[in-house]
């Protein structure tokens, strides 16, 4: 359930890099055996005067005899494609952040910084146009594709014109369906065209931790239709990230060799090769013997395993912007002002903050991170954790059993002779007795019994339900308990970025018989709050956003209709001689993977 732009947009200036000189240099001869030759201007693919004055540094992937400095990662699912479009699947966008670039990406600071392009696009450098609805990236010279053929504005626009045509199955059109037009005045410059105003336009055409938008080459895909079948979609032969496929037997490993074309420059590794295993402990038993050098699937529930296998085994975890939350069903079958109806009415006490506000207060969540997470994250203040969106001026509610009894007493709900409060509620007599619902993962059954136990404590009687993921995550159609509302509370992972504007809160989003694809599983409508955050999309202006973003966080800490319960992190197993880039909370370690090493 992951959907996470984390630092300012108004801080993307700052983040610009400076501009590549032209060309990449080939490796040294003393380095490693001279690539595939070059070929000479004269034979190189077409191109405008400009562009032909640039040489491509070869024409295949950089391969040593022995293998040269080489990295075995494992991954546990095998990708479906690597092209991005075409698959939402993790482990195939970890592939094309190795394989495919795009005009900008996040870095480890949370700074969206360009790639591509020579600078991000803003309103003082002249790329964003007064009314917010004319983007224009500048590209830098002398790009190339891994077979040596230039990769220019064409090419994004022919991205454009791949993701939204008909005979095309690509997995979202979201945002791109925005786009008017895209003009390429000449082979650097792209100048797109929003039919409506589009905030988010950073996440099309890039790569961050949560979407995946490289460029498509232009002179590999032309002509063809239905791409979702091509060839190509599932294993590209050319790329311009870091690295390029080159092998790929189904159901044991995938080779990579080093780009000669890549617009940083060579990778410092000569291999990355994936191995697919069955599970996290496949995993873990590889790492032990040497077998891999890193896995990236690990989850807070394999800390303590991987810290017993210190020195053989490195653990490192970066807090990360995804988080766990609990949050209460507020729907309401009449909905508010006409507005939000539910299919099924919430647990009539949640109605009362005073309720909610103690069950917060009731549940020990620093525990559960210095406890069950070895202290390796926090628990945060609101649902955009550990980014340049967060509401720096909120504060954590501490546990405070007293302070949440008082409140039920407060509320009208006493305790009874089996220990659970019971008061009035819309004239009825209810019972704080109400069940919980999540999925089966062991944390998340190690946490519940946590919470339980502390809520007991206050005379609240959580009961948990460990439903599996595919039945608990399940569609409308299919009866799932978060989108036909039929649960109490509720508790999984999500996190908005690289966006952080998110219609979890809009009344219209309440998924019911009408609108059964709503994602509004909180089935909580608030005029007030969605509203507010639909005022989100009308501004492109990074200030404004924030200031809207800021009141939204402050409104709903205040009216506690979620529980944040801790950041999620980025857990990697890894063997001693793997050396990762700078890694941060809103990007994960492939946003650099160029600058992978190994110590021996």
């Amino acid at each position: 359930m992951k959907r996470n732009l984390f630092a300012l947009l108004s801080l993307l200036v700052l983040a610009s890099m400076v501009l590549a000189a032209c060309g990449t240099p080939a490796p040294e001869a003393t380095e490693a055996p001279a690539a595939t030759e070059a070929p000479a201007a004269t034979e190189a693919p077409a191109a405008t005067e400009e562009v032909a004055a640039c040489a491509p540094a070869g024409t295949e992937p950089i391969a040593f005899p022995d293998g040269g400095k080489s990295v075995t990662e494992a991954y546990d699912q095998e990708p479906d494609a690597v092209v991005p479009y075409f698959s939402q699947m993790t482990f195939a966008i970890w592939v094309t952040q190795l394989t495919l670039v795009g005009l900008g990406e996040w870095d480890d600071k949370g700074t969206f910084v360009p790639e591509l392009a020579v600078e991000v696009p803003t309103a003082e450098n002249g790329g964003v146009s007064a009314d917010g609805l004319t983007i224009t990236w500048k590209l830098k010279d002398c790009l190339f594709w891994s077979d040596g053929t230039p990769l220019t504005s064409a090419d994004v626009k022919f991205t454009w014109e791949a993701i939204v045509d008909p005979a095309n199955a690509p997995a979202s059109r979201t945002g791109y369906d925005k786009i008017e037009s895209i003009e390429t005045p000449d082979d650097t410059t792209v100048v797109i065209k929003f039919a409506e105003l589009y905030p988010p336009w950073p996440t099309l055409f890039t790569q961050g931790p949560n979407n995946s938008g490289g460029i498509l080459p232009k002179h590999m895909l032309e002509g063809k239709t239905a791409l979702e079948t091509d060839p190509f979609i599932r294993q590209p032969t050319v790329g311009s990230g870091p690295f390029v496929i080159t092998e790929w037997v189904p159901g044991d490993y995938m080779t990579l060799l080093p780009n000669p074309n890549f617009y940083k420059g060579r990778a410092v590794l000569d291999r990355v090769q994936i191995r697919f295993v069955a599970d996290s402990a496949a995993a873990v038993a590889a790492l032990q013997t040497g077998d891999i050098d890193i896995y990236s699937n690990f989850s807070e529930g394999d800390i303590e395993t991987l810290k017993a296998l210190d020195p053989d085994v490195k653990l490192t975890v970066v807090p990360g912007v995804d988080y766990e939350h609990y949050f209460f069903n507020l729907g309401r079958v009449d909905g508010v002002d006409g507005r939000g109806k539910a299919d099924n009415e919430g647990f009539c006490p949640f109605k009362d903050i005073r309720v909610r506000k103690a069950i917060t207060l009731g549940i020990n969540r620093q525990a559960v991170v210095e406890t069950l997470l070895s202290g390796y994250t926090t628990v945060p203040v609101s649902q955009w954790p550990n980014s340049g969106w967060t509401n720096t001026n909120l504060t954590v509610d501490a546990y405070d059993p007293e302070a949440a009894a008082a409140l039920l007493d407060e509320a009208g709900y006493t305790l009874g002779a089996d220990g659970i409060r019971v008061g009035d509620c819309n004239g009825e007599q209810v019972k704080l007795s109400f069940n919980f619902e999540t999925t089966t993962a062991p944390i998340r059954i190690a946490i519940a019994t946590a919470a339980q136990a502390d809520l007991a404590k206050i005379g609240v009687e959580f009961t948990p339900i460990h439903t599996p993921a595919g039945t608990f995550f399940g569609q409308y159609v299919d009866g799932g308990p978060l989108t036909t509302g039929n649960y109490d509370m509720g508790g999984y992972t999500t996190g908005f970025y690289p966006d952080p504007y998110t219609d979890n809160y809009q009344c219209e989003a309440i998924p019911n018989a009408e609108k059964p694809d709503g994602v509004n599983w909180y089935h909580n409508c608030d005029p007030y709050l969605s509203d507010l955050m639909d005022t989100m999309l009308d501004t492109v202006d990074a200030a404004e956003r924030k200031a809207i973003l800021d009141e939204a966080q402050k409104y709903i800490a205040e009216n506690y209709y979620v529980i944040p319960m801790y950041a999620r992190g980025n857990v990697y197993g890894s063997t001693p001689r793997f050396v990762f880039g700078p890694l941060g909370p809103e990007s994960d370690k492939n946003w650099n993977a160029e600058l992978w090493d190994v110590t021996e």
